[in-house]
């Protein structure tokens, strides 16, 4: 009794961690970050979504008759480009009220719900396809992370799939790329004396939500059932602003592993 009730009282504390975590970053402005007008977020979302398709195309699932959860939906854009992707039967959840409010707002063909991941308000096995795009390393509670996991196990139908998407670790040989490359930005910035640049530079960065990093290890053992097809995807947003100078050499910087942030795993519950 005593164990359910500390496991309750940290599922409480957590819950109320992400909700004033994300009414902080709601506050603050990342539309100059996350714009299609941001030559790296247009080529994080383009290179996401295309390997994506691709991952379900192997998979051989037709969107066009599955239907599909996504967990941490938030305002559910990524499901109304699941929509234009030729989705029919889409629901999201997400912890934020007024981010579903501003979702069905937007969005009024979503039927978007308030609620805990960790308590999915649906039946055993209602979806043949389950999704969440970086909910879990939001996450910091182990405990709850695994409580999540277990609920979109559970309203997966058997030989259903499993679209993970979310933060990994940093490999070992991105560091002195990254530091590599702030040595360039700052040698061209020095020859340049641009006011521009100067004043940019000064600007404060909004502060992102802190974020749980998951193994591939880690990932095997929250969905410990199933069978996996896993890669590293997403090029560093940090090389990808290249992709404004030359598209190709962003593309060819994405073929490194240790430069990419996310993993990607489609994960299949036995039949």
């Amino acid at each position: 009794m005593k164990l359910v009730n500390e496991e309750l009282n940290t599922s409480v504390q957590e819950i109320e961690r992400i909700r004033k975590e994300y009414a902080l970053r709601d506050r603050q402005d990342f539309s100059n970050i996350y714009s299609y007008a941001n030559p790296s977020f247009l080529f994080h979302m383009h290179e996401r979504e295309r390997v994506i398709l691709n991952a379900l195309k192997k998979e051989k699932i037709d969107l066009a008759h599955s239907s599909l959860l996504e967990v941490g939906c938030g305002t559910g854009h990524i499901l109304q480009r699941f929509l234009e992707f030729g989705a029919k039967k889409v629901t999201g959840i997400d912890l934020i009220e007024s981010r579903v409010r501003t979702g069905m707002k937007k969005y009024p063909n979503l039927h978007l719900t308030q609620g805990d991941a960790a308590n999915l308000p649906f039946k055993d096995g209602e979806f043949n396809l389950v999704m969440q795009f970086m909910c879990l390393s939001s996450v910091l509670n182990p405990i709850m992370r695994q409580k999540i996991a277990n609920e979109m196990w559970r309203v997966l139908m058997p030989g259903g799939t499993l679209l993970f998407y979310d933060l990994r670790p940093i490999s070992r040989w991105a560091p002195p790329f990254l530091r590599l490359w702030q040595v360039i930005k700052g040698i061209r910035r020095l020859f340049r004396f641009q006011k521009k640049n100067r004043t940019n530079s000064s600007q404060t960065k909004p502060q992102t939500t802190p974020t749980h990093l998951i193994t591939l290890i880690e990932i095997k053992k929250l969905f410990n059932q199933g069978f996996f097809d896993v890669q590293s995807v997403s090029l560093d947003l940090k090389f990808a602003s290249l992709a404004q100078r030359s598209n190709l050499i962003a593309v060819l910087l994405s073929h490194l592993p240790f430069l990419r942030t996310h993993y990607l795993a489609l994960i299949r519950k036995p039949s």
